[in-house]
C-alpha cells in the first residue's frame, strides 16, 4: 500500500513540474510571441495531461498505449520545436 502511494505521489509531483514548465514557456512565448516557445508550452501541457491520467484514471499502470501515445506526441512535438527552431 505504502508502495502505491509513493507512486501516486511521484506521478502528482511530475505532473506539477510539468504544468509549471508549460506556463514558464507560456510566459515567454507570450512576450516574444516565438512558436518555440509555443510548441514546448503544448508538450509539457501533454505530459502534464499524461501524469493526470495516470494519477486518476483506473489503469494498469503505464502498459497502455495511449499512454505512450501522449508521451510520444510531446517529444515528437519538442523535436519539431527544435529542428524549426534551428532551420533558419
Amino acid at each position: 500500500m505504502s508502495q502505491e502511494i509513493l507512486k501516486q505521489f511521484l506521478y502528482g509531483a511530475v505532473m506539477m513540474a510539468s504544468l509549471v514548465s508549460a506556463v514558464f514557456f507560456l510566459k515567454f512565448w507570450r512576450k516574444t510571441a516565438d512558436r518555440f516557445f509555443a510548441m514546448f508550452a503544448a508538450s509539457f501541457f501533454i505530459l502534464a495531461a499524461e501524469r493526470w491520467f495516470l494519477v486518476f484514471m483506473p489503469t494498469q499502470g503505464e502498459e497502455n498505449t495511449w499512454i505512450f501515445s501522449m508521451r510520444l506526441l510531446a517529444f515528437l512535438l519538442i523535436i519539431t520545436a527544435v529542428v524549426d527552431k534551428n532551420r533558419g
